[in-house]
């Protein structure tokens, strides 16, 4: 009975995709941290470590926070902003970026 159980509960998972969430999630954290590293480290601060006088908010910080959510941060990432490079990103950097800055506060 239990082996008939846990055969039912891997192809639900499989059918429904729940298997492959957790590693295509990670695999969008580890993009976003790319995409930080080589977009966002020269003001905001990655891991404790910063790269200039500025005073950018942490993105832990910012990830933490109980307004940011996915949305709030896409809409943030494609609106101008007075003291950060104008960046052009595309939807699947953005998705990567947010997923980074969500892990990194805990969602």
């Amino acid at each position: 009975m239990r082996l008939r159980a846990a055969l039912l509960t891997i192809l639900f998972a499989t059918a429904t995709g729940a298997g492959a969430q957790a590693p295509q999630k990670n695999a969008m954290v580890s993009q976003g941290r790319l995409l930080a590293q080589a977009l966002c480290a020269d003001c905001h601060t990655l891991g404790g470590t910063t790269r200039s006088d500025r005073k950018p908010p942490d993105f832990a910080a910012v990830g933490a926070m109980a307004q940011t959510t996915p949305l709030s941060l896409h809409v943030f990432l494609t609106s101008p902003h007075v003291d950060m490079p104008d960046l052009i990103l595309e939807d699947a950097q953005i998705d990567a970026l947010s997923a980074f800055i969500l892990s990194l506060g805990g969602k």
